[in-house]
């Protein structure tokens, strides 16, 4: 069985840099990637009087589609060979670790997280954000944090 490492991904600069360095990795040991993009749930009572289901489905599905743009072009050129993009909704802490405990019952349980961090709580130092910090506390899987550059 591969190992297979999830990436999660919302288009910023550290996120683009965990996923580069995840490629690297994934090839040297011809790892699976899943890319996860989290949308929020926006399941408010205001959106709720707002707009329907259907709407709300479809603006996360667009919101999903400008994020991953160019994700599957730069996998499929990259080498690996076996990847999978995905997208979710909810609290990225929550998603994350379910998305971990989900796996290990099926066919590509993730055996390592590989993120980047943003880093701009000031009650971890600036160095990890709150949903890093959450991955490594929740103690699901092994977490590799790519860091920022400042």
């Amino acid at each position: 069985m591969a190992h297979t490492y999830l990436v999660p991904y919302d288009g910023s600069d550290n996120a683009k840099k965990a996923l580069n360095w995840a490629i690297e990795y994934a090839k040297l040991t011809k790892a699976r990637i899943e890319v996860l993009n989290i949308q929020p749930s926006f399941k408010t009572i205001h959106a709720k009087t707002l707009f329907n289901k259907h709407d709300i489905e479809e603006y996360q599905v667009q919101l999903f589609n400008e994020t991953v743009e160019g994700v599957a072009d730069l996998l499929r050129d990259s080498g690996v060979d076996e990847y999978r993009i995905t997208w979710n909704e909810g609290d990225p802490k929550e998603v994350l670790v379910e998305t971990v405990k989900t796996s290990q019952t099926g066919d590509h349980p993730i055996e390592l997280i590989i993120m980047g961090s943003r880093g701009t709580n000031p009650f971890f130092g600036g160095v990890l954000g709150s949903v890093s910090y959450a991955m490594i506390n929740s103690g699901v899987c092994p977490v590799t944090i790519i860091p920022q550059e400042k």
